[in-house]
């Protein structure tokens, strides 16, 4: 069979397409720029592809379907032609569940934040235990060596449940193509403004992802969010809480926080499970690690085997990643794109590096936070760092001035509470302008914060060249060393 993918430079498209490949189906495609890593890796298994939306491609190629991501909207070339050449199109979702989970034992992890990290723990930790596992993940995780893998007959597919829309043809969130019999929901706040028109849409798309989970399956939700607690009430199968406040079925509380991870126990109801150990700081990854622990008990594994198994993970790339040192500081590059998931990576950033001082470098680019929605969240977010630095709106002339993020506001209300504000000036080549912002302002025992779900100006390529340059003090190259051996060990 011959599957072409429209938008196959996306991590998620990518990596099936792969996954594709690797099962003997014969894969090509197209998008509007392919980069590293996805590049290489497509290249690395011979898949030939387009680096344009070219309606010629596709009919030379002359696919028995079209695998239409949801980036693709009407008036794209190549879509038009597989239009008018009566191609048969599947969204990713379809092609995911009729080809890839069919016929597994499905584990869904949703939400707002943490999504990438629990899917990516729950999927290491079967796999490290035995189980026969199959994976989506929307997220580049080196340690688990692809992003998608096809579950064995019989066996376990753990998906990344994405609320966003499916494709132009089909306007429902991706999970709700998943069909799970474990869910995970690990918060629920209003993101996405693009397709969501409130914060009430996107309950009611949780919801009904929820009231898929038969009588016979679980769904897990975090007891410390108001969100998910609110829409497990519509699920007829058993629903469990875990997270840290009491009243949680699976309790966990912080035993220690060091620079190399963070130390829990976890009660099951009154009843001591153990003490676990992840190589991540911060509540939040607790609250991860606790879903993907309850999750993996749920299909009968034992305590041990899921400790040994969780303190062996590494984090995913872009979520607190150590990229190097520079200037003596240390950098570190993050997803954090949301208000929430913003202040709670400053947090962890202050129980990974205590006492020391935090820049945070934010750019605002997703359809939300380029707009006002959030812009007091923001703030708030922002003021626990010791400085911010917020990058121009990416795309910001796709709404009215009234409607978009105010930056300048940002940095007022943040200088009248004391925190020391820059905006970077619009301009095509604004990240040289941050580039040297920053290298002015890092010193030595700093950590500086890259919050962005994008390139973020090219910036963290700028700080790698420059962090391995030879202009790097021979101090400096030994400290950025150091660094590097920690990001991969996670």
């Amino acid at each position: 069979m011959r599957l072409y993918f429209l938008g196959i430079g996306g991590i998620a498209m990518g990596s099936v397409a792969i996954a594709c490949h690797r099962l003997g189906y014969t894969v090509s495609g197209c998008d509007s720029g392919v980069y590293p890593p996805m590049s290489e890796m497509l290249a690395s298994c011979g898949i030939d592809y387009a680096n344009t939306y070219s309606a010629d491609h596709i009919i030379g190629f002359a696919p028995d379907y079209v695998v239409v991501g949801n980036a693709i909207s009407r008036g794209n070339p190549a879509l038009e032609a597989a239009l008018d050449g009566n191609m048969p199109l599947l969204s990713m979702p379809e092609l995911l569940r009729w080809r890839f989970m069919l016929r597994a034992q499905r584990l869904v992890v949703t939400g707002t934040h943490g999504k990438t990290t629990t899917t990516s723990m729950l999927a290491w930790i079967l796999q490290q235990c035995g189980l026969p596992t199959g994976y989506l993940i929307g997220g580049s995780v080196p340690q688990l060596g692809e992003s998608c893998k096809p579950a064995p007959e019989s066996g376990f597919f753990v998906l990344e449940g994405d609320e966003y829309d499916t494709a132009f043809f089909d306007k429902r969130s991706k999970f709700l193509h998943s069909m799970p019999h474990v869910l995970i929901i690990t918060s629920i706040e209003y993101d996405h403004a693009d397709i969501f028109p409130n914060y009430e849409s996107i309950l009611a798309a949780f919801g009904n992802v929820t009231k898929l989970v038969p009588s016979s399956g679980l769904v897990l939700i975090c007891g410390d969010d108001p969100g998910a607690a609110l829409v497990s009430r519509q699920s007829l199968a058993p629903v469990q809480q875990y997270g840290l406040s009491a009243h949680c079925d699976w309790q966990a509380s912080i035993i220690e926080s060091t620079t190399d991870g963070t130390q829990f126990h976890i009660r099951r109801t009154g009843t001591s499970v153990g003490n676990f150990r992840i190589q991540l700081h911060g509540e939040h990854n607790v609250r991860n690690a606790t879903a993907a622990i309850a999750a993996a008990s749920a299909l009968g594994l034992e305590a041990h085997r899921i400790a040994g198994a969780l303190e062996t993970f590494a984090p995913p790339k872009r979520r607190f990643e150590l990229l190097c040192t520079w200037n003596g500081a240390v950098v570190v590059d993050d997803f954090a794109h949301h208000p929430t998931a913003i202040g709670t990576t400053i947090q962890a950033a202050r129980t990974r590096f205590p006492s020391r001082r935090i820049i945070a470098c934010f750019e605002p680019r997703s359809n939300t936070s380029v707009r006002a929605i959030f812009q007091r969240e923001l703030t708030d977010a922002l003021a626990s760092a010791d400085i911010a630095i917020i990058c121009p709106l990416y795309r910001g002339d796709r709404y009215a001035p009234e409607e978009r993020l105010d930056r300048e506001r940002i940095q007022r209300d943040l200088l009248d509470r004391g925190i020391e504000c820059h905006c970077i000036p619009e301009s095509s080549n604004w990240g040289d302008n941050a580039f040297a912002l920053l290298r002015s302002l890092v010193s030595d025992q700093d950590v500086l914060l890259l919050l962005s779900n994008g390139n973020i100006g090219g910036l963290r390529q700028r700080i790698l060249r420059a962090a391995t340059s030879e202009t790097q003090t021979p101090q400096h190259q030994e400290q950025s060393s150091r660094t590097e051996q920690e990001a991969a060990q996670g």
